[in-house]
């Protein structure tokens, strides 16, 4: 495995290869939240707010990947289950009824926690980057328990940025 090292953020080529440096950003974070009983992390600049999921509308026989539709001020916005997007393997977990609002690029969707935990600052923490063996969402992780923090998974952005545009082109054969 690579040498551990402060967490600077993520950027572009964050997803690379097992042991690969992740690419420091000049602005920009974590959003920690819970999912599944776990703390996982996204770049902070994906995270366009966080929202309370009062009523989510089920939609008959959408992938499982869908949860639902949420109206977010007179916007539809899909609702989406974070754990199959990314092939997690935390199916059949109940969600929060707090939702991360992703904007990545011309997307917007909600992905449906526990609970959001924190903010964490670029050059907070120390971050081991993803072994050999870690899942190829994951791009390392984060221990910010000197800052009273807590351990952190920290997950690719581009390959949900990645993932969330495949869902919008699936078809019936896919």
């Amino acid at each position: 495995m690579a040498a551990s090292g402060v967490y600077s953020g993520s950027g572009a080529g964050a997803g690379a290869g097992a042991g690969s440096a992740v690419a420091p950003a000049k602005a920009g974070g974590l959003c920690a939240f819970w999912l599944a009983a776990r703390c996982f992390g996204l770049d902070v600049r994906c995270v366009g707010e966080v929202v309370a999921l009062e009523a989510v509308t089920r939609i008959p026989n959408a992938r499982p990947s869908i949860r639902g539709l949420f109206n977010l001020r007179g916007e539809p916005v899909v609702v989406l289950d974070l754990s199959e997007v990314l092939d997690l393997g935390n199916r059949d977990q109940p969600g929060g009824k707090v939702g991360l609002v992703l904007r990545m690029g011309e997307l917007t969707a909600v992905v449906q926690v526990e609970r959001v935990e924190s903010i964490i600052p670029p050059g907070r923490g120390v971050l081991a980057p993803r072994s050999d063996g870690e899942h190829r969402a994951v791009i390392g992780i984060l221990d910010d328990r000197d800052s009273g923090g807590r351990i952190v998974t920290v997950l690719d952005s581009e390959l949900l940025l990645e993932r969330l545009h495949a869902l919008r082109y699936v078809t019936d054969d896919d």
